[in-house]
C-alpha cells in the first residue's frame, strides 16, 4: 500500500511541477491505467469485492458464534484514509500529524501556482482534501479521552 501512496505523491509532484518528479509511470491518457485506478478506488471505498460486508461481521472463535461489529470499524477505515492523505502512519501522534499537515499544506498551497490556472485548481483540490482530513483527525483527537 505504501508503494501506491509513493506513486500518488509522484503523480501530484509531476502535475504540480515539483522539483523532484522522480518517476512518473502513470499516464492519465492510458485507459488501462485509468481503469485500474478506478477499480482500486472502488475497492478501497467498499472493501473486498464480492464480500458485501467484509469487516462488519465474522466468526468469533472465542465465543463460537457470529460476531457483529458496528461503526467503529467504519470510522477506523475512514480515518485510515485521512492519515494516509496526510502521509503519516495510522494513529500516529497528533504532533506528527500536525507537522506533516503543515509540510504538505506549504508544498501544495495554491498561491505557489498562481501563474498556472490548471495547477492552481489542482492545488486547491489537494489543499481542500488536506484540510478536511486534518479537521477529522483533529476532531477525533479532541473527542478521545485522555
Amino acid at each position: 500500500m505504501d508503494k501506491f501512496f509513493d506513486r500518488l505523491g509522484d503523480l501530484l509532484q509531476s502535475l504540480l511541477g515539483g522539483e523532484s518528479a522522480r518517476r512518473s509511470s502513470y499516464d492519465p491518457r492510458d485507459p488501462d491505467m485509468r481503469e485500474a485506478i478506478e477499480e482500486l478506488n472502488a475497492y478501497l471505498e467498499s472493501g473486498a469485492p464480492g464480500s458485501g460486508a467484509s469487516r462488519d461481521g465474522g466468526y468469533d472463535w472465542r465465543t463460537g458464534g457470529e460476531q457483529h461489529r458496528s461503526k467503529p470499524q467504519f470510522v477506523d477505515q475512514a480515518l485510515r484514509k485521512d492519515y494516509a492523505t496526510l502521509e503519516v502512519a495510522f494513529a500516529a501522534p497528533f504532533a506528527d500529524v500536525r507537522k506533516s499537515y503543515k509540510r504538505l499544506l506549504h508544498k501544495y498551497h495554491p498561491d505557489r501556482f498562481s501563474g498556472d490556472a490548471e495547477k492552481q485548481a489542482l492545488a486547491n483540490e489537494v489543499t481542500q482534501r488536506l484540510n478536511e482530513a486534518f479537521a477529522r483527525i483533529e476532531q477525533r483527537n479532541k473527542s478521545r479521552p485522555a
